[in-house]
């Protein structure tokens, strides 16, 4: 089964839902405690794909966790999840409603990767280049990666501008691989 499709589902589903009862930022919020809840705990990541536990003790322990802190939409949904044995899913869901989220909202994403912290300037260049060329609200996140020696990565959604001194001297490899320096005689 394919885990992304059964969480596009069940999240474009509880997300219409959550429109039609003005409950969006709450489901929304939900979706983040959720999804950073199962990211910071691999127990519960191990309960929820667990085959051996029993639905009603996963449910249990899901409400020991999120009753008092999830809105009712978001609650009675993981109730569903549990009911149909689709639990596993849950964190999927919470995921995918974050980006449903940032697409009712027109947010995009953007991750920048460089070698060293970019410094303000630099920051609100990327902001702005990117603003103009997608027309989205920029939510930008940053990561050091020594490896690309020098220059940047920007990448959201699908798509990625690697403007690296690592592509640059992957690729002046590449081209010299690819050059013949050894000739035949008569050649």
């Amino acid at each position: 089964m394919n885990v992304s499709l059964v969480a596009e589902r069940y999240a474009t589903a509880l997300f219409h839902l959550a429109m039609e009862q003005n409950a969006v930022e709450e489901v929304y919020q939900d979706s983040l405690l959720v999804s950073k809840t199962c990211e910071n705990s691999k127990d519960l990541r191990l309960l929820l794909n667990s085959p051996i536990v029993n639905s009603g003790k996963k449910l249990t322990i899901l409400l020991d966790i999120f009753e008092k802190n999830v809105h009712p939409i978001s609650m009675t949904y993981m109730r569903i999840m549990v009911r149909k044995n689709r639990e596993k899913f849950i964190p999927f869901i919470a995921l995918k409603i974050v980006d449903l989220y940032n697409d009712y909202k027109n947010i995009l994403i953007v991750h920048f990767k460089s070698p060293v912290l970019p410094d303000k300037v630099t920051t609100e260049q990327v902001l702005n280049l990117m603003k103009s060329y997608t027309r989205s609200d920029i939510e930008l996140t940053t990561e050091i990666d020594e490896s690309l020696i020098g220059g940047f990565i920007l990448s959201w959604k699908d798509k990625q501008y690697d403007a690296s001194i690592r592509r640059e001297i992957e690729e002046m490899r590449n081209a010299i691989a690819k050059v013949n320096l050894y000739k035949k005689k008569g050649q």
